[in-house]
This record gives C-alpha cells, sequence and structure tokens, in this order.
C-alpha cells in the first residue's frame, strides 16, 4: 500500500465532513453515499444494495474489496492470507496521523487489535492469562452491584439519558476494576480514553497535540502503576501483565500498549451494545415483552441483539498474498472490509435476517470478529450485558425512546444519546 491508498484516505476524511459534497461524489456509484448522515442513521440500506454484487464485491471507486456473506466473512477472518497491521501502518503514514509523535505512534502500531503474528500471538498469549472463565465470573457481584447503583440515580418521572447514565459508566469500571486502576482515577482515565478512540476512527477529526499529551500521560500512568504492582502484585490483569514482563515476554512499550488499547476497546463495543440493544427492544415491544415474560431467554436474547445490530460494523484486512474468495481473486496488498453489520444479516445464513426474533435458534453472530482477532473481552462484555439489559428494563418497564442520535462513524455504531421515557 502507497501514496494511492493514502491519497484515497485523506479525500474520504475530507467527504465526511463535506456531506453535500459526497453526495454528489457518490451519486453514480453503485453503493450510494456512504458518509451521509442516513448510513450513520441506518447502514443496512447500503449494505443490502452491496449484497447485490455478490457476498465478496470490489469497488473501483473506493479501490478496495467489500464482504457481506456470512461465511465469506468467516473465511476471510480466520484465514493467514490476511492481517490487519496494514492498516494502521497505512493510517500512521497518512496526514495528520504522520505527525503525531513516536510515541503515540507506538502505542497503536504495538496494539494487540493492529499487529499480526508473530508479535499478536504473544501479546494475545500475554493478556490471555488475564480473560479466564475464573477472572470474568468473579466480576460478576462486583457488575451487578454498579448497575443497582448506576439504576438508583434514575427518575422515573423525566426523560433518561442511558447512554449516560448507564451503557457508558458501567463498562468502564468493570475494565478499569479489571485492569486495576484506582477508583480516583476512572474519570481520568475514561476522558483518555474517549481521545484513543478517535484514532481508531479515520474519519473523525483529531487534534494532534491533544493526542500526543493524552498518550504521553497514559505512557507515565501506566508506567508507574506498573512499578507499583511488580513491587506489591495483586489479582488484577496488570499484575498479571507485570508478571509477564519480568518473565521477559513483554516489553514495557508493548504492556502499555496493551493497557491504553484494552481500556477503551473493554469499554466501547460494550457501551454501544446496551445502547443498539435497548433501542431495538423498544422497536420491538413484543420482543421486550417475552423476555419480560421468559427471562430464560436473555442468554440466546443477547447473541440475537448483537446479531441484530452490531457495534463493530466494520472489519479491514489487507490481502497478504493472491487468494480467492466466493470465487474472487483478491490480489496481494488490496484493502479488504468484512462488514459485520452486513454478514450477521446475510439471508444465506439467516431466516429473516433484519427480524429481531429473540428465541432464534443459534444466532452465532460475528460482532466480535472471528479467528485470530476474536475479541479477547468477549465474554465479559456478554457478561455485562446479561447483567445489565435486563435491571434497566426491570427499572423502566415499557420504556419508549424520546430521542435519539447517532455516532458519525464508519467504524461503531452506537447512540450517542439515547433518551428513554419509564412507562
Amino acid at each position: 500500500m502507497g501514496r494511492k491508498e493514502q491519497l484515497g484516505l485523506t479525500v474520504m476524511r475530507g467527504l465526511v465532513r463535506h456531506p453535500r459534497l459526497a453526495d454528489r461524489v457518490f451519486r453514480l456509484d453503485r453503493w450510494g453515499n456512504i458518509v451521509g448522515p442516513d448510513r450513520f442513521e441506518d447502514p443496512y440500506p447500503i449494505y443490502e444494495r452491496m449484497r447485490k454484487s455478490g457476498p465478496v464485491s470490489f469497488s473501483p471507486f473506493f479501490q478496495q474489496w467489500a464482504v457481506v456473506g456470512y461465511d465469506e466473512a468467516r473465511e476471510v477472518l480466520s484465514s493467514p492470507s490476511f492481517g490487519v497491521a496494514g492498516q494502521m501502518q497505512l493510517l500512521m503514514g497518512t496526514r495528520p496521523y504522520s505527525q503525531l509523535a513516536d510515541q503515540t505512534k507506538s502505542i497503536f502500531l504495538k496494539a494487540l487489535l493492529f499487529t499480526d503474528p508473530p508479535l499478536h500471538t504473544r501479546l494475545r498469549s500475554a493478556v490471555s492469562r488475564a480473560f479466564t472463565l475464573r477472572q470474568v465470573q468473579r466480576l460478576e457481584p462486583h457488575i451487578k452491584t454498579i448497575v443497582a447503583g448506576l439504576l438508583g440515580n434514575l427518575k422515573p418521572d423525566s426523560p433518561w439519558d442511558v447512554m449516560s447514565a448507564v451503557a457508558q459508566p458501567l463498562p468502564i469500571q468493570v475494565i478499569a476494576e479489571l485492569i486495576g486502576v484506582p477508583r480516583d482515577r476512572w474519570g481520568w482515565i475514561t476522558e483518555r480514553s474517549d481521545v484513543l478512540r478517535r484514532i481508531v476512527d479515520p474519519f473523525v477529526p483529531i487534534d494532534i497535540r491533544e493526542v500526543d499529551r493524552c498518550c504521553d500521560e497514559l505512557a507515565s500512568f501506566y508506567s508507574e502503576l506498573a512499578d507499583v504492582r511488580r513491587s506489591s502484585p495483586t489479582d488484577d490483569l496488570l499484575s498479571v501483565l507485570v508478571g509477564v514482563e519480568v518473565e521477559g515476554q513483554l516489553e514495557r512499550s508493548e504492556l502499555i500498549s496493551l493497557l491504553a488499547i484494552l481500556m477503551f476497546a473493554g469499554h466501547e463495543t460494550t457501551t454501544g451494545a446496551i445502547g443498539n440493544a435497548l433501542f431495538a427492544l423498544a422497536k420491538n415491544p413484543d420482543q421486550r415483552q417475552a423476555l419480560v415474560d421468559r427471562p430464560e431467554l436473555w442468554p440466546n436474547a443477547v447473541e440475537e441483539l448483537l446479531r441484530y445490530d452490531s457495534v463493530l460494523q466494520t472489519d479491514p484486512r489487507v490481502a497478504l498474498q493472491d487468494v480467492t474468495i466466493a470465487g474472487k481473486a483478491i490480489k496481494k496488498g488490496q484493502n479488504v472490509t468484512v462488514m459485520l453489520g452486513a454478514a450477521n444479516r446475510d439471508p444465506a445464513r439467516y431466516d429473516q435476517p433484519s427480524r429481531l426474533q429473540i428465541d432464534r435458534v443459534e444466532p452465532t453472530p460475528i460482532s466480535f470478529g472471528h479467528g485470530i482477532h476474536h475479541c479477547v473481552g468477549a465474554a465479559l462484555a456478554r457478561l455485562e450485558l446479561r447483567i445489565a439489559l435486563p435491571a434497566i428494563i426491570d427499572a423502566l418497564g415499557d420504556y419508549t425512546v424520546t430521542d435519539v442520535a447517532w455516532k458519525t462513524s464508519l467504524a461503531f455504531r452506537s447512540p450517542s444519546r439515547l433518551q428513554l421515557n419509564a412507562a
């Protein structure tokens, strides 16, 4: 990947900021305007236009492949013929990201989410020690306590923004507790994690100085905290990672990158999933009532809700060699975007895929990815959803949506604001 891809990324960033120009530019493309306001409110019509060209298709306009088929998505995500590192390298070589400080770039280039084997294998092995089933299960009482406390602030007689009240603070507090961040720094770490999230979505404007300052502060904070854990280990994730560092299997810069990225990745998807689920259940009150009547359906309902409206909508890859998927010849170096939201609604995999059906047999969404990059915190996210969603519905009853605003993001889909009225 070179100047052509960098130029394409720069152009796309500009079009996101100028929707009217984007309408004119994209009017002749068969996919339509993928950066228009309608796309953020409801991306699924665009995915169906993509699907008309088959499960895998190439856009000369965007100079990349789109994968919208479920089976094809799983094949790409599990294939060693595709990698993720090239996408972050492309981003860091494009203005304004190329102007970031070396330490800032290192945090992202060494991140678990954006590395390929063998580095990815070593990093995932280190962090997987903390995301064991036992570690996740021990957090269940803590999660219930947090949810109860947040819902205790509910004022049933007035509209309630569930995103700021529960969906955002819950996963932040959970992942901070898991990592070992002191409680008095939870608000501070939340603000800095939000800055890092903007880097992952290349169509969101960023302030270079703000990002560099944020990464400097995080590096100092996590390094100092790691030194404390080295002398006085506890049972948190940071202590586990410091132990791996002591064994010589992890560098300090890699440890800092792991913690910084896990902090925002650990709450972004869960926050969005709570919002998406509550919005979907408001639009499908019969399914919400079914959960009230049959609470034993909640584990399956969580899977169906994740399938129905995935938070992570796109999962980009770069072809590491020539490969054929669904009869399409993809050349080495070409960009491939797995459209997770589209794959989760593939009619070749699901009957009536656009319908929310909480008792659907084996929803098996790929919302957390697939293969070696499957989300390491997926089990924790599912646990938070199984605890938070029933509690919120119990507190609000047959709630209605009075206001909703969606994130302007091609990568993440979720409400930035979701105002609910209790029954």
